[in-house]
């Protein structure tokens, strides 16, 4: 017995000190990938994983799964589980130390933008809800996205590049301050959380070109105001510095409500991309919203700021615009969002004012398709290892404001921001996992298959118990029958 004893903690030493499981799915849901295995092997001070879900989140146990195979493959790797019902006091306190915005749900429980937060030191990765499986409604599958998140959060932390984002301001342009569904303040939370540094510009003062200085991408958003001649020409100066931008610019009205220049045709021009003064419709019933079609979902081209948004080429995630207009682009230039051939412009947006108007009977300045995002690079003539200027333009203002970020349809055109963010300060995805294949986690019935249980349901069922019924009673009367006439032969 003592023997038995001995080899049995023996065995549960060697157990505890020896992580071995097997995975016996044929996709390898559970096996870390070899760029995974490689970022864990390359760790050399400790990273902690704060995970922000409560015990009856569904998604906590497939989290805690992936989660224990990153701390096997790394002794480096500490998981840290916050229970936001059960700890209310450190989940808060930890989310005034990361920056992270909390709320009550219907029932009254606490929950986090941030799903989860990847640490080490001052430098931090926040992994929100949507990182750890993508859903897709219309075929109702689901993801998983985690592995992705979490090792691009480890490569983040262990090789922080530091990013300064610098919002212009001086020509109404939307405000960094402003939380509100107008404003940039959500867009500068989520830069901030992400390990950006943040700040104002104003261009209209004389020492803008010195305060652009140490900006890495300059962000235009939203103006009201034509941009004046010596803005712009600061502005030109910072992108042959190799300074990038991120440029949020509809149509500009003039007082007649007809279209006109925005001051930043040199800018743009620059980077072989010239606007089209111009206010697009979309008539494709498939992408444009109830109205005229100035709100319509535009479908990403094949680049790397649009990535995640593609699937074998097929469209997964649609953005949204609101009064667009279009873009004419140069050998340089690429195209980002394009609307459908139904589409068309026209140079007089006082339509729009107009009740019930016929908005087809209107003349058309040109007819789609209608490139209304674009990407370019400008290259420098010094040294190769210098960072080219980037540029990623979007023909509508009210792509990089609140509700981008407030409102859960959106999810499509808030991961195209972000992508177009870290594209173009030259902070792009690290990690390139395969993707983890699909699972279908709703019942899907086509209308033949509906069809067919409506006739198992209402008729054979039916039938079936009747007939059973009408067997047993015959039986029954059979019986008697014959017991009645056994009685009187005796």
């Amino acid at each position: 017995m003592l023997a038995v004893a001995v080899l049995g903690v023996c065995a549960n030493l060697l157990i505890a000190r020896h992580y071995t499981r097997w995975d016996v799915t044929r996709a390898q849901l559970y096996t870390l990938s070899p760029a995974s295995l490689e970022t864990l092997g390359g760790l050399s001070e400790e990273v902690q994983i704060l995970v922000f879900l409560a015990q009856a989140d569904p998604e906590l146990a497939s989290v805690k799964r992936l989660l224990e195979q990153y701390e096997a493959a790394s002794p480096l790797v500490r998981v840290r589980y916050i229970d936001p019902d059960r700890d209310p006091g450190e989940f808060l306190a930890l989310q005034n130390r990361y920056r992270l915005l909390q709320g009550r749900t219907e029932q009254g429980q606490l929950v986090s933008d941030a799903a989860l937060v990847v640490t080490q030191g001052e430098d931090r990765w926040v992994i929100s809800g949507e990182n750890i499986l993508s859903y897709d409604e219309l075929r109702g599958t689901v993801q998983p996205r985690l592995e992705q998140a979490v090792t691009e959060g480890l490569r983040q932390v262990l090789h922080p590049q530091s990013a300064e984002v610098c919002f212009s301001s001086g020509q109404q342009e939307a405000s960094m301050d402003d939380g509100g569904p107008t404003g940039l303040g959500a867009l500068r939370y989520t830069l901030e959380k992400n390990n950006y540094g943040t700040r104002e510009v104003d261009l209209t003062q004389a020492e803008a070109e010195q305060a652009l200085a140490p900006c890495d991408l300059i962000v235009l958003a939203a103006p009201a105001d034509t941009y004046s001649d010596p803005a712009v020409a600061r502005l030109l100066s910072a992108a042959r510095r190799g300074k990038s931008f991120l440029v949020s610019l509809g149509p500009t009205l003039g007082e007649d409500n007809r279209t006109t220049r925005s001051g930043l045709e040199p800018l743009l021009e620059l980077f072989g991309v010239r606007p089209r003064a111009q206010l697009i419709f979309e008539r494709d019933p498939d992408r444009a919203l109830p109205g005229a079609g100035e709100v319509f979902f535009a479908l990403p081209r094949a680049h790397a700021v649009t990535r995640g948004l593609l699937k074998d080429g097929e469209a997964r995630f649609r953005v949204l615009l609101q009064l667009a207009q279009g873009f004419e682009l140069q050998d340089q230039a690429v195209a980002l969002l394009q609307t459908s051939d139904r589409a068309f412009s026209v140079r007089d947006a006082s339509i729009l004012a107009t009740p019930k108007a016929e908005i087809d009977g209107v003349p058309h300045d040109a007819e789609g398709p209608f490139v209304v995002g674009a990407a370019a690079e400008l290259a420098r003539g010094g040294k190769a290892e210098e960072r080219p200027a980037r540029l990623v333009v979007i023909g509508s203002s009210a792509t990089l404001l609140g509700n981008t970020w407030q409102e859960a349809p959106l999810s499509g055109t808030r991961r195209f921001v972000e992508s177009a963010v870290s594209w173009a300060a030259a902070r792009p995805t690290l990690v390139s996992l395969q993707e983890k294949p699909e699972r279908q986690v709703e019942l899907r019935l086509t209308e033949g298959a509906m069809s067919e249980i409506a006739r198992y349901v209402l008729i054979y069922m039916p039938v079936t118990a009747l007939a059973c019924a009408a067997l047993v009673l015959l039986r029954r009367r059979s019986g008697r029958a014959a017991a009645g006439s056994s009685e009187a032969g005796s």
